[in-house]
């Protein structure tokens, strides 16, 4: 099956034709004849979308949404409600109330069937954000501002795309006494201008009879293209046309106004969009906070062991394969405690976010400095020569010692100094394991403190146990 679909009907005959529609497109169809019936049925089934009547023996559609929106579990279901009437206002007030589809009746079964694909690609994807933030509770910084309003950014742009020039400046002039967004007409074929950056946040693309085609495979273009595919595309059939308003859905539409163009529903289905858009940038931004938070550390802004062990060992299992060799580091500022002790915590941590820097800058793009312990850091050098590592090591040394540190609160710069210990992999490709040259880096860097701290020790190619 491809999903449930809960059916919402008082008359008996509209429900046994949906449900052979739907089942025959291979949905599990549930049925209620009323509102009360609906709620009672949904308290143990979670529906993938609702079809309802506008109208109900005990309420309409409007009131089943503001039910919804009440059951947390269930407010983000999409809705599509049928109406007997296909007036403006009807519409308008229903998609004003949140209702994602209005469809005349007898309903066409080609929109209802890319409509209701088209809605649920949309709540797979949505429910494919929260998943992955669930996949990281424990690190997920909270949103900022979390409540998602509809209101446009002051540089929101709409982008109007229509088979001339002369139809696009139209409706442009039509639609800029009902939003505040920046608009910008287009004719199909100037794909080059509308690529430019920056894309616009909306393109609303026209299909007429003329140039349908050419619009439909634009559509598909937008949304396969890296710069474009977070733009809402919006399909206008103009002259309405059942047939075309399918196929802009199903070729990856966000929405499509079946009944032609029209200012205050154009208008109202793009702050729609773009509020589901603004809730998707926000989940992604928490996701990234929250994996960011998972993988750095948050005084210095470098990674942490988290993240370093395994690129270590991704490193490790790469050399084995190219047969190139890569060095490990430890570095330990020397005396931290007592920098600690006689200058208080804030002044230590001064100097450890000044010595993550001067530690960074000594290494290549390529390289991965991470603070894995209070005052001791990682350093990986893929693909470096063992000569090099030796002049890196001596350089990261140089570059705490020769120049003091100016921490707040001091009076005089502090004298710092860090030693080092190296190890790097042997260049036949029988390297030993990230752990194991770990470890050895690990022991290069005591042998550094027992000779008398300020130093680099770097020892031989690690290779293999089984070598």
């Amino acid at each position: 099956m491809q999903g449930t679909i809960l059916v919402i009907d008082g008359v008996s005959t509209n429900r046994i034709v949906l449900k052979v529609q739907l089942t025959a497109a291979c949905f599990q169809v549930l049925q209620a004849d009323s509102m009360s019936a609906a709620m009672e049925l949904m308290a143990g089934n979670r529906p993938d979308l609702i079809l309802t009547a506008m109208t109900l023996p005990d309420g309409d559609a409007g009131a089943v949404k503001a039910a919804l929106s009440r059951m947390p579990q269930l407010a983000d279901v999409p809705m599509i409600a049928l109406s007997t009437s296909n007036d403006r206002g009807t519409r308008i007030k229903a998609l004003s109330a949140g209702i994602d589809e209005v469809l005349p009746q007898p309903v066409d079964d080609m929109i209802l069937q890319a409509r209701i694909r088209s809605l649920l690609r949309m709540r797979m994807q949505d429910e494919d954000l929260h998943m992955r933030e669930d996949g990281v509770p424990s690190f997920v910084m909270p949103m900022t501002g979390a409540t998602v309003t509809a209101a446009p950014r002051p540089d929101t742009s709409v982008a109007l795309v229509c088979h001339d020039l002369p139809t696009a400046q139209k409706w442009k002039s039509r639609l800029a006494g009902s939003v505040g967004y920046n608009l910008r007409a287009y004719n199909v074929d100037a794909i080059q201008d509308l690529m430019r950056t920056p894309v616009p946040d909306v393109i609303v693309i026209e299909l007429n009879e003329q140039s349908a085609g050419m619009a439909l495979r634009l559509l598909a273009d937008l949304r396969a293209r890296i710069s474009t595919r977070d733009s809402v595309v919006i399909a206008v059939p103009n002259p309405a046309d059942a047939t075309i308003a399918a196929e802009a859905l199903d070729r990856g539409a966000h929405d499509v106004l079946h009944c032609g163009f029209q200012v205050d529903e154009l208008a109202l289905r793009i702050s729609t969009q773009l509020h589901h858009r603004q809730r998707a940038e926000m989940i992604r931004a928490n996701l990234r906070n929250g994996y960011r938070a998972a993988m750095e550390d948050p005084m210095t802004g470098l990674y942490n062991r988290r993240y370093a062990r395994p690129f270590l060992e991704q490193v490790a299992r790469e050399a084995c394969t190219t047969g190139e060799t890569f060095a490990v580091m430890v570095a330990d500022l020397d005396h931290f405690k007592r920098i600690n002790d006689q200058h208080g915590h804030p002044v230590g941590d001064a100097v450890l976010v000044e010595a993550a820097r001067r530690l960074k800058a000594q290494l290549r793009g390529c390289d991965l400095l991470a603070r894995i312990g209070g005052e001791e850091f990682m350093v990986v050098m893929p693909g470096i020569h063992p000569s090099e590592a030796a002049t890196t090591a001596t350089r990261l040394c140089n570059a705490i010692s020769t120049t003091p540190f100016d921490a707040p609160g001091c009076d005089s710069p502090l004298a710092v100094t860090v030693s080092v210990g190296a190890v790097v992999s042997t260049p036949d490709g029988h390297v030993a394991s990230g752990d194991d040259m770990f470890a050895a880096a690990d022991r290069a860097l005591y042998d550094a403190k027992h000779a008398g701290r300020n130093q680099a020790l770097v020892k031989g190619p690690q290779r293999s146990a089984a070598a």
